[in-house]
C-alpha cells in the first residue's frame, strides 16, 4: 500500500504523545520521535533513488544522506543530556552537515546537459548560499556551548531555505527531479512555519517546551512522507515536454530571484554580524558579478541554438526543395506521355478515359508538391514578404471575381464587400490567402449558401472576413486548424483539399505581420478573419 509509510509515520507521532513522562529522564521524547521520522524520510526516499543511469540521481541520493543527517542531529538533541551533559555541539555540527547537503540536492539551476560554464557558475551560486546560511544560523560559529539558532536564523534562515527548494521545483524540468524538490519545497516550508509559530508560543507562555502539543512540530516530516510519492500539481504525463516559451522564461527568473535571495542574506549577514561584514561584503559583488556572467552567457548559448536551428531547417527546406525539383521531372513525363496515350487511343475503349485519369492524378500530385514546397520555404524564412502599395480593395475584388464561376456552379452566392483602401501588402500572398479561405468555403457550403468577402480597416490593420453559411467546423478541427494536412469531412463540393491551404495561409499572413484566426462558433457556418498591420 503506497500509503504505509504515512502510516508508519503516524504511529510515531502517537507514540511520541502516548510515551511515559518518566522516559523524559533518558531521553527527549519529541527529538527522539523526530529522529525517528527522519529515518523514514531517507528511508522513503533511498528506496525512490531512480536506477544507475538516471539523469540527476546523485541529486536523490544527496537527498537520502541530508534526512539521514537530519536524524543523527534529533538523535543526538535526544540525548544530549544523557550522554553529551547538554552540550549541542554534535547537533549543531550535523545540522551545518545536512544543511550543506540539502542545498547540493536542491541546487535550483544546474541540470545535466548544461553548458559546463553555466554549471560552475551555478555552483558558484550554491556555494555562496550554503555560506551565508552557515553564518547566519550560529552568530557563534565555534562556541562550544551554543544556546540555540537565535531569531534571525529562525525567521529568515528556514525561510530561505524554503524559497530555495522553491526555487529548484521551477528550476528543475525533469519530472522525477521535481517530485522530490517539490516535497522538500512543502517540508521545509512547513518547517519554517512550525519552528517560527512554536516559537513564538514558547516565548509568550502560551506553550511548554514538555508539552505534547508540541509533537505538531511532526507535521513537516509527514507532509514529505505524502507527497514524495506523488507528482507535483501542474505535472501531466512523463512523456509531454514542458513549452519551451515556459521553460526560458523560468531559465531567467530562477536565476534572478536566487541571485535576490543571496545579495538579501548577505545584507542580513553583514547587519547582523559586524565581524563577517567584509566576506558577506565580497559574496554580495561576487554573486552580482556572477549572475551578469551567467545571463550574458544564457543569451549566448539561446542565440547559438536558435542560429543553430535556424541553420538546420534552413538545409532541410533546400534539401526538400530539391527533392520537390526531382520528383517534378519524372511525373512531367508521365503527364506528356499520359497525353499522347489520350489522344492516340481515341475510339479505344476505356484508354482515353485511363489517360485522363492519370493527368488527373498528375496534377494533383503537382499541386500538392507545390503546396508542400511553399510551405517548406515559408517556414523556413526562404520566402519574404514583398510588400509594395497596391489597391487592396481591387485585390479582394480580383479573387472573388476569380472564383464567381465555381460559385456558380455550386450554387452559392459569393459577394465581395469592400471599402476604398490602399495600403502596402504582398499582393500574391494576400490573394493566395483569400483563394485558399473562399475555396475552403465553397467546398463546405450547400446549394443556395452564402459567401461573404468584407474588407475593412480598424485599429490601424486591414482586415478581411471571409464568412459562409456552411457546415461549420466541429470543435476538434478548430483546436488543430492550423497545421499541415488538418483536414475535415467530406467536402460537400468539388475534391477534398490537400490539407495545406490553412497552413499557408496562417504562414503568408505571419510573413506580412498579420494573423488569421477563426471566429467563435456560430449557430451556422464560419467566419476566417485576416488581420494585416496598415503600412
Amino acid at each position: 500500500m503506497r500509503d504505509r509509510w504515512l502510516l508508519t509515520g503516524c504511529g510515531v507521532v502517537a507514540a511520541q504523545l502516548l510515551a511515559p513522562a518518566s522516559a523524559e529522564r533518558f531521553v527527549d521524547t519529541i527529538s527522539a520521535g523526530m529522529a525517528a521520522l527522519a529515518i523514514l524520510c531517507a528511508a522513503r526516499t533511498i528506496r525512490l533513488t531512480p536506477p544507475v543511469g538516471v539523469p540527476d540521481r546523485w541529486r536523490w541520493q544527496a537527498g537520502g544522506v541530508a534526512w539521514s543527517l537530519w536524524a543523527a542531529q534529533w538523535l543526538a538533541n535526544a540525548a544530549q543530556d544523557s550522554l553529551f551533559a547538554g552540550n549541542q555541539l554534535l547537533a549543531k555540527a550535523l545540522s551545518e552537515a545536512r544543511l550543506a547537503v540539502l542545498v547540493i540536492a536542491l541546487v535550483p539551476l544546474a541540470a545535466k546537459g548544461d553548458d559546463r560554464r553555466l554549471r560552475w557558475l551555478d555552483a558558484l551560486f550554491a556555494l555562496a548560499f550554503a555560506l551565508l546560511m552557515t553564518l547566519l544560523s550560529w552568530p557563534d560559529l565555534f562556541d562550544t556551548e551554543p544556546h540555540g539558532p537565535d531569531k534571525t536564523f529562525l525567521y529568515l534562515g528556514y525561510v530561505a531555505m524554503a524559497v530555495f527548494a522553491g526555487l529548484s521545483v521551477l528550476g528543475q524540468p525533469a519530472r522525477p527531479l521535481r517530485r522530490m524538490s517539490w516535497a522538500l519545497f512543502v517540508t521545509l516550508a512547513t518547517y519554517a512555519l512550525v519552528g517560527i509559530s512554536s516559537r513564538e508560543l514558547i516565548e509568550h507562555g502560551l506553550l511548554g517546551m514538555d508539552a505534547p502539543v508540541f509533537a505538531y512540530g511532526d507535521l513537516p516530516f509527514l507532509a514529505y512522507l505524502y507527497l514524495i510519492g506523488r507528482p507535483p500539481p501542474g505535472d501531466g504525463p512523463e512523456d509531454v515536454a514542458e513549452p519551451g516559451h515556459r521553460l526560458l522564461l523560468l531559465a531567467r527568473l530562477v536565476p534572478l530571484v536566487l541571485t535576490i535571495l543571496i545579495v538579501a542574506l548577505a545584507f542580513i549577514v553583514a547587519y547582523t554580524m559586524r565581524d563577517a561584514a567584509l566576506i558577506a561584503g565580497i559574496v554580495a559583488l561576487a554573486i552580482l558579478i556572477a549572475y551578469a556572467a551567467r545571463t550574458a552567457l544564457t543569451e549566448a548559448l539561446h542565440h547559438q541554438r536558435r542560429q543553430a536551428a535556424f541553420v538546420r531547417e534552413q538545409a532541410r527546406a533546400a534539401g526538400l526543395t530539391d527533392l520537390m525539383h526531382e520528383l517534378r521531372s519524372p511525373l512531367g513525363a508521365i503527364a506528356l506521355n499520359a497525353s499522347i496515350l489520350r489522344r492516340a487511343g481515341e475510339g479505344v475503349p476505356g484508354a482515353e478515359r485511363a489517360a485522363v485519369a492519370i493527368e488527373s492524378g498528375c496534377m494533383t500530385i503537382s499541386r500538392l508538391l507545390d503546396d508542400v514546397l511553399a510551405l517548406e520555404r515559408l517556414e523556413a524564412g526562404l520566402t519574404p514578404a514583398t510588400l509594395a502599395r497596391h489597391d487592396i480593395a481591387m485585390l479582394v475584388r480580383e479573387v472573388v471575381a476569380m472564383l464567381g464561376a465555381e460559385a456558380e456552379e455550386y450554387g452559392v452566392t459569393l459577394k465581395a464587400h469592400t471599402v476604398a483602401l490602399n495600403g502596402s501588402v504582398d499582393a500574391a500572398a494576400f490573394q493566395r490567402i483569400l483563394l485558399n479561405l473562399v475555396n475552403n468555403a465553397l467546398r463546405f457550403t450547400p446549394r443556395g449558401g452564402r459567401i461573404d468577402v468584407a474588407l475593412s480597416r480598424a485599429d490601424g490593420a486591414y482586415q478581411v472576413t471571409v464568412a459562409d453559411t456552411g457546415v461549420g467546423l466541429p470543435a476538434e478541427v478548430r483546436a488543430q486548424l492550423f497545421r499541415r494536412f488538418s483536414t475535415v469531412s467530406r467536402p460537400l463540393n468539388g475534391r477534398r483539399g490537400s490539407g495545406l491551404g490553412l497552413a499557408i495561409s496562417h504562414a503568408l499572413a505571419r510573413s506580412m505581420g498579420g494573423t488569421i484566426t477563426v471566429d467563435p462558433p456560430a449557430p451556422a457556418g464560419t467566419t476566417f478573419r485576416v488581420v494585416i498591420p496598415a503600412r
